[in-house]
């Protein structure tokens, strides 16, 4: 997995926060890999309302942060 880019989140709701935290528990993975698995989902979504094609873009970054001096 390539190096990732940290962002801060207020969840605003502590019941929301407890979700994610039991999630991972549950299926035995980091808090990181949920929410990623959540985003990756919620934005395949988009794609079927006329949204850009998550795929494409995501080939598009990972290209972007192979040329050199960019993205590292």
């Amino acid at each position: 997995m390539s190096k990732g880019t940290r962002i801060t989140v207020d969840l605003g709701s502590e019941e929301l926060l407890k979700a994610v935290k039991f999630a991972s528990v549950e299926q035995n993975k980091p808090i990181r890999e949920i929410i990623v698995e959540a985003l990756e989902q919620w934005l395949g979504g988009k794609k079927s309302s006329g949204q850009q094609d998550y795929l494409a873009m995501m080939k598009a970054l990972d290209e972007y942060r192979k040329t050199p001096g960019k993205g590292s």
